[in-house]
């Protein structure tokens, strides 16, 4: 008789605030949790620092098919989007004839795809939304975020991997007394933080010292939104230091869209310019053509919330 495998898996990263996140890196954790025709057989969990939550998920399932040895039906049951469009519309085969060039996790993947040819399973992905709540996928969800709170994690990805750093800095470098440490927050810089009250409405931002928690500077806008604030913060954090000749280590925010939008230079919002936010609009245009024209070695890090409660820059509205 051949055997009914269910294979619940929850990836987790400390810096993603999305699950199909893939660009953003942290520290991370998998959970995994079999059942055989309903019972539980098996719990796996594991994790790495400097990681992603895609990678996490790719993990979790390849893990959880080495344990079953024999030909079963398996149904997986994940969250991320990316990792269940890749094996369920034919992508992964596609990229294999191809060599894998260009593809992110493409050692993981190269794995999941040896384990896959082992055996003679029928397996279907499917979405974690239907399963969320049995205990099944919350026991694997737990165990993913207990690994993933956890120190000295083994180190998953080299600083220079393409594609996979949180903010790939201008220089290729980041300075060399830059420790960072996965438990706490580095205090030898600043964190940003807006507030708009409506979304969109009157509009605030600030940057504040980590350590000391002093306003360092601050500015309003009578009409904008939360992302814009964010974005403008951080490049004002950028400008400020270099106009003043110093070099800030790290910047910390809790906006993983601004900080995206740093990396790419372009502030992506489909907030339109109307009469009342023109200076708005003028002064994205200034943090665009600024980040196109400056070198800088900052390091700019999603603020864990999670473990270290609110960033310190927070205006404690919510």
């Amino acid at each position: 008789m051949t055997e009914q495998i269910k294979i619940y898996v929850y990836g987790s990263c400390h810096f993603s605030d999305r699950l199909d996140n893939d660009d953003l890196v942290g520290n991370g954790g998998y959970g995994i949790v079999i059942t055989s025709n309903g019972k539980q057989i098996d719990q796996i969990s594991g994790g790495f620092s400097f990681t992603t939550n895609a990678r996490m998920d790719i993990i979790g399932i390849t893990e959880g098919l080495k344990k079953i040895k024999e030909p079963s039906n398996i149904v997986i049951y994940l969250s991320n989007g990316y990792v269940i469009d890749t094996l369920k519309k034919g992508w992964l085969e596609n990229w294999k004839k191809n060599g894998f060039k260009k593809k992110k996790h493409s050692d993981l993947w190269k794995e999941l795809d040896k384990v896959l040819l082992e055996n003679t399973h029928t397996i279907s992905y499917k979405h974690s939304r239907d399963v969320k709540f049995s205990k099944e996928f919350q026991l694997a969800e737990q165990l993913g975020k207990t690994m993933s709170g956890k120190n000295n994690l083994p180190k998953d990805l080299k600083a220079n991997d393409s594609g996979n750093g949180l903010f790939e800095m201008t220089t290729g470098t980041q300075p060399e007394d830059l420790k960072i440490e996965d438990d706490k927050p580095l205090l030898e810089g600043i964190c940003v933080d807006a507030s708009t009250i409506e979304n969109p409405g009157v509009t605030e931002y600030r940057g504040v010292d980590t350590k000391t928690g002093q306003v360092i500077f601050q500015h309003k806008y009578e009409e904008a939104t939360n992302n814009i604030g964010e974005f403008l913060a951080i490049v004002h954090a950028l400008a400020l230091y270099k106009k003043q000749g110093k070099e800030l280590k790290i910047i910390y925010s809790d906006s993983v869209i601004a900080i995206s939008w740093v990396k790419q230079k372009r502030c992506k919002t489909k907030y339109e310019k109307t009469e009342n936010n023109t200076k708005l609009f003028d002064d994205i245009k200034r943090a665009e053509a600024w980040l196109e024209n400056s070198v800088y070695e900052t390091k700019i890090l999603k603020w864990n919330t999670d473990a270290w409660g609110e960033i310190p820059a927070d205006y404690g509205r919510k």
